[in-house]
């Protein structure tokens, strides 16, 4: 019993760091110019044929810079007090709702290239700067950011988004004494395993024989 149990705490824990690691951590390689040109391509045509908008030249400068490591960015948002779709868009709302829709699409796409938001919130005092809204995200790295812009997905939301900013700025910055998100998985799972051997250990002692 005790030996299937020490194996149970173990394999656990370092099965969730696996799967962490490949979702946290894969995908780090740097990107090579024939794929820089080949995603400026495809994102040079959604600028034509869709709502999304880029800097195109600092872009390409930006990926074929890639240093394959994790980035974040801080990201200010001032808000149009209406929507400003389109009109024959049939959409509205708020430049807060329209900013709701697109972030909605943005999360899932960075989830499923293990990128997330780190910190989001709304002023609720607007009287001492002209901003809105506060954003962080953590990007895997610029391959998977660039293979974001590159989405069919990413391009319909990008109505949201233009609707629903009157301002915005974007800084990207390297995160400084700041725990590595390895080390903090590791962590729980080390506390998970620690708590199924415990648990075991005195259900194995309570139970009937």
């Amino acid at each position: 019993m005790n030996c299937k149990l020490n194996t149970v705490s173990v394999i656990i824990p370092i099965s969730i760091i696996v799967i962490f690691m490949y979702w946290y951590q894969w995908g780090t390689q740097t990107l090579s110019s024939q794929e820089v040109h080949a995603y400026m391509n495809v994102i040079e045509a959604q600028t034509q044929n869709s709502s999304a908008r880029h800097d195109l030249p600092a872009l390409r400068k930006f990926l074929r810079e890639d240093d394959g490591k994790p980035f974040y960015t801080v990201n200010l948002y001032n808000f149009h007090k209406t929507a400003n779709y389109p009109k024959n868009a049939g959409l509205n709302g708020s430049g807060k709702q329209a900013y709701d829709r697109f972030s909605q699409v943005m999360v899932s796409l960075m989830l499923k290239r293990g990128s997330h938001p780190v910190y989001g919130s709304y002023w609720s005092d607007t009287s001492s700067g002209k901003w809105d809204r506060i954003v962080i995200v953590r990007y895997r790295s610029r391959r998977d950011l660039v293979d974001l812009f590159a989405t069919k997905d990413f391009a319909q939301a990008s109505q949201h988004k233009w609707a629903s900013i009157k301002e915005n700025e974007r800084m990207l910055v390297k995160a400084i004494n700041l725990p590595d998100g390895i080390f903090i998985i590791t962590i729980f799972a080390a506390i998970m395993g620690a708590i199924i051997f415990v648990t075991g250990m005195t259900w194995s002692r309570i139970r009937p024989k």
